[in-house]
């Protein structure tokens, strides 16, 4: 029986009451109610410890909310791999967009947009092959950029096919909101002739005309390069068939030359384009209607905008204008009605440097110009050319034409006298001319010319 209650030590707790007799923990001795106050008094501490950190856990569990920077830092803290190789492809697929696509389009709508008009230069024959080519345009960009030198080749925009007939080179620029373009002086090989002879006719009838030009760009934004395709046509004024053409002064040489010049003058060569023209010795055939008349020569023909008065010389065919004074009267009728003289002029040669230069003068051979002057004005040139030094008289010119000075000098001395008079005198005078030629129109002008010599 005695060892049914030994103590059981084997788990012995230093604090930990010893074990009654009625089962429980407590010192001997006491009485049942101090050891049950003694066994609650623990009990409620514990309960008060566990409510306690049962609490502390409830109020742990309630996190601070994450701001939105922080989930998206976790959030990129664990996904960062992805999003770096997602990053990888994007970048691959929108670059080449950026500079093969975008960039480009944005270059080349620039150049789209370019008016590039052309305010000035000149197209100078150096030779039947070359040109001496100058032209004066702007460029306007938004973006400063550096431009590359860059061959133009101009051509007829009409034409079905591309057929430049020379090009030019854009020298290199940098350009920055409107800046100045200047093509000077340079020598250029034409590449199609018939297509240049095209263009030229048109500058010589059109008051405008339409250069086309076409080349390619290499265009440096900073350290981006791009290329463009510039093609553009522009409206420039031309010739207009030199308008106001006009003979200003006319002079006789007596004797002629020996080279058979025997007429001098001026005249006036407009230019109303936009372009300077350079030509050479230009030499032109003088009719009234269709019977040629004389041939002059106007040297070194250079024609910047504006009126050009320019020196000539040449032959004026005496013998023909005075047997054919009929036909001559004829043709100028309407003419005379207003008091004016018309004298057409075509092309008949375009000399540079003791070359012709055939495409100017197939445009030129086959265009007619007319010059209106006063026939008051021609006379008093015709009158001034025998009193001003000249070692011939009026008469003796008309005695080489006609081979009979007595009766010359007598129509200029009776100059006068009735037109019936006149007339039948002149008639029996002159048997060798047509009927119809010596008459009152003929003496009219003989008389407008005498009185001219008075002054």
């Amino acid at each position: 029986m005695t060892s049914a209650f030994r103590e059981d030590t084997s788990h012995y707790e230093p604090h930990s009451p010893s074990a009654s007799i009625h089962g429980g923990r407590g010192n001997d001795g006491e009485g049942e109610g101090e050891g049950e106050g003694t066994s609650k008094a623990p009990e409620k501490q514990s309960d008060d410890a566990s409510s306690t950190t049962d609490h502390v856990q409830e109020k742990a569990a309630v996190a601070t909310p994450l701001t939105k920077k922080q989930k998206v830092r976790r959030h990129c803290g664990r996904f960062w791999v992805w999003y770096l190789v997602g990053s990888i492809i994007l970048l691959a697929i929108l670059l080449p967009i950026l500079f093969l696509v975008i960039i480009p389009a944005i270059v080349q709508r620039i150049l789209n947009n370019q008016a590039m008009a052309v305010s000035g230069g000149a197209f100078i024959a150096v030779s039947p092959e070359q040109l001496n080519v100058s032209i004066i345009t702007s460029l306007d960009t938004p973006l400063p950029a550096s431009i590359d030198p860059v061959t133009l080749f101009l051509y007829n925009k009409e034409t079905p096919t591309f057929s430049p007939f020379c090009n030019v080179t854009l020298p290199e620029l940098h350009v920055d909101g409107e800046t100045p373009v200047n093509i000077k002086n340079q020598i250029v090989t034409i590449t199609n002739e018939t297509e240049l002879i095209t263009w030229f006719a048109n500058v010589f009838d059109q008051p405008t005309v339409t250069l086309s030009t076409r080349g390619d760009a290499k265009i440096h934004l900073g350290e981006l390069h791009s290329n463009g395709h510039i093609d553009k046509t522009v409206t420039v004024n031309s010739l207009n068939k030199l308008d106001g053409f006009t003979i200003q002064d006319l002079q006789l040489l007596m004797p002629a030359r020996e080279n058979g010049t025997n007429i001098q003058g001026t005249l006036n060569l407009p230019n109303w384009g936009t372009l300077d023209l350079g030509i050479g010795n230009l030499s032109l055939n003088l009719f009234s209607g269709d019977l040629r008349l004389g041939l002059i020569t106007v040297y070194d023909v250079y024609l910047p905008r504006g009126n050009n008065i320019r020196y000539f010389n040449g032959e004026l065919f005496l013998d023909t204008l005075f047997q054919n004074i009929g036909t001559v009267l004829s043709t100028q009728g309407d003419a005379l009605s207003g008091g004016n003289i018309q004298i057409n002029a075509t092309g008949n040669a375009t000399v540079v440097n003791g070359r012709h230069i055939t495409f100017i003068e197939k445009i030129l051979n086959n265009r007619t110009v007319t010059s209106t002057t006063s026939v008051v004005k021609l006379a008093s040139d015709l009158i001034s050319s025998f009193t001003n030094g000249s070692q011939v008289s009026l008469p003796t010119v008309l005695d080489d034409v006609f081979g009979n000075t007595t009766f010359v000098q007598e129509v200029l001395t009776h100059w006068n006298a009735t037109k019936g008079d006149t007339a039948k005198k002149a008639r029996r005078s002159f048997p060798s001319l047509p009927r119809g030629v010596i008459g009152p129109a003929t003496l009219s002008l003989f008389k407008l010319g005498m009185r001219m010599g008075k002054y």
